[in-house]
């Protein structure tokens, strides 16, 4: 425990040192100072437990110190001292926090007292922090196992293993649940953030409130587990057999619906199961799930277990696959985009659009692509450069707006501009003039389209259709031409001639200049000192 004693008037100081027995009182360590300034030195250094300071002082007085110490967001108990008993100075003090006001000249032991008081209080409110850490940490420890075993359970609803598990563990934390309570299920999706996204506890315990107070009547409690940052499970039980019936469950989720929706200022979608004994939710859970999986288009609202639309598929027309590969081959990309779209929007308008179609979708969307690959001499990697882009093709069936984004990397690709072809000539120059230019680096398609003004997969395209070779094996077929004249007519080390020609791993140099002209760029070097 360490104490800062202040005071203008030496003599006090002083004898406060000398005359206050700080062994005995637990005192480690005494700092003194004599007014404002040197006292706030002090406390910007080390860490002062408590303050005995006198409130009148040349300058800058107690009370304002004291001020400043909480607008430093520094822990002090303070102990005033003043020789006049000035109501407003004690009134000022006290709405400060001081912890004790001591009127001069006052008895050493008094000021004994005060500190012991003060030191106790500081311990106290440690061990109030030290155990309000500790049930906050239980609290959070809590929270994530629960999170954990809602997840498990998700995942495999049917294993009884996780069920009882998490029925054990729900009744260790106080829930009044057993195989025979009431209950239901809500899948909370959020779709989308209007304004910033919750913290995820907070969205958690609020919902829970929202939804308590709305079942109140039935004496319904909730119980929210977190998949992610975007899935909740909610599960609402009972602990008495008083049901609602499904009029009145559907009028209070509406409610839920269209508050929730407004107070956290997102798009969500309720996928909601029937009501039943908590034994019968794992069914249940396992068809919400296809619910969620159903919604590819992401649309807000509320989807309930028994809830079958109706849909006017076979009145939408299918796409003609073979006509659309023909398009693409001709590069009519856009078009081929445009009828996609136009397609998957009518089965969503139609209620047909959910995981089963739009994978059939995908399916025969994709044989167009491979077929169309081979007539123009097209690889996936040329569709595909960037990883993201390839994740994305590799998930588009998941969401309607990842086909769309799908759709518009493969239709760009193969959506030729127009150009005559001395137009088309004269770019295709100007990109080997490029790469001429730029041997001795790495050469990348995005720069080049940079300087030519073109976008990157059509500057592929073109360059491959005028000049017969990709872009990719014309830059290496390039490189290993120059690195190969300058192996012959310099005496340049082989691993300059590599750093030459825009090459930093060596290894990678010899390999690709082995498979050019079959023979190593060192044995290249010794054939011709021979």
């Amino acid at each position: 425990m360490t104490v800062l004693v202040i005071d203008d008037q030496i003599h006090v100081v002083e004898g406060i040192l000398s005359e206050v027995s700080w062994e005995n009182l637990g005192v480690d360590k005494v700092w003194k100072a004599y007014n404002a300034v040197e006292a706030k030195g002090i406390l910007l250094l080390n860490k002062v437990d408590i303050m005995l300071c006198d409130i009148e002082m040349p300058g800058e007085n107690g009370l304002s110190l004291l001020k400043w110490t909480q607008d430093q967001g520094m822990e002090v108990e303070c102990i005033f001292l003043t020789a006049h008993a000035d109501f407003v100075y004690a009134r000022t003090a006290m709405q400060l926090g001081s912890f004790d006001y001591i009127l001069q000249p006052a008895r050493y032991e008094d000021i004994g007292n005060a500190i012991l008081r003060a030191k106790q209080r500081i311990q106290e409110k440690r061990e109030q922090q030290k155990f309000y850490s500790y049930g906050k940490t239980l609290f959070e420890e809590r929270d994530r196992i629960t999170d954990q075993l809602f997840r498990e359970w998700y995942q495999e609803p049917e294993n009884g293993e996780r069920y009882r598990k998490l029925l054990e563990d729900m009744q260790k934390m106080g829930r009044h649940i057993c195989d025979s309570s009431p209950c239901f299920l809500i899948l909370c999706q959020i779709l989308r953030w209007n304004n910033a996204p919750w913290e995820r506890d907070l969205f958690r315990y609020s919902c829970a409130n929202i939804l308590e107070e709305l079942f109140q009547e039935w004496n319904r409690k909730v119980y929210i587990g977190c998949l992610s940052h975007e899935e909740f499970i909610f599960l609402v039980y009972g602990e008495d057999g008083k049901q609602p019936d499904k009029e009145e469950t559907r009028m209070q989720l509406e409610r839920f619906f269209n508050t929730a929706s407004r107070f956290f200022c997102c798009e969500q979608a309720l996928y909601v199961s029937g009501t039943g004994m908590f034994r019968t939710m794992p069914g249940k859970l396992e068809i919400i799930r296809h619910k969620n999986k159903d919604n590819v288009a992401r649309k807000p609202g509320i989807y309930e277990e028994e809830e079958k639309k109706e849909t006017k598929a076979d009145q939408i027309l299918q796409p003609d696959f073979r006509t659309w590969e023909t398009l693409l081959v001709r590069g009519m990309g856009k078009t081929v985009y445009e009828e996609a779209c136009r397609y998957l929007q009518e089965l969503a308008d139609a209620e047909a659009l959910n995981a089963e179609s739009l994978q059939k979708f995908y399916n025969d969307f994709y044989r167009i692509i491979c077929l169309t690959e081979e007539k123009t001499d097209t690889s996936w990697e040329d569709i595909f450069p960037e990883e993201q882009q390839r994740q994305t093709a590799l998930h588009a069936y998941e969401t309607l707006q990842n086909m769309q984004v799908f759709l518009k990397i493969v239709t760009s690709y193969f959506a030729e501009e127009e150009e005559d072809a001395g137009r088309a000539g004269s770019q295709v120059e100007a990109i080997k003039e490029y790469i001429y230019h730029h041997l001795d680096s790495d050469i990348r398609r995005e720069d080049i389209a940079v300087q030519v003004f073109m976008n990157p997969n059509y500057v592929s395209r073109l360059f491959k259709k005028v000049e017969g070779i990709s872009l990719k094996e014309f830059i290496v077929r390039e490189k290993m031409k120059m690195a190969r004249a300058l192996l012959i007519s310099s005496q340049l080390p082989v691993s300059i001639v590599a750093l030459k020609v825009g090459y930093s791993n060596f290894s990678h140099f010899s390999q690709v200049y082995r498979k050019t002209f079959g023979v190593s760029p060192t044995d290249e070097r010794k054939k011709q000192e021979e």
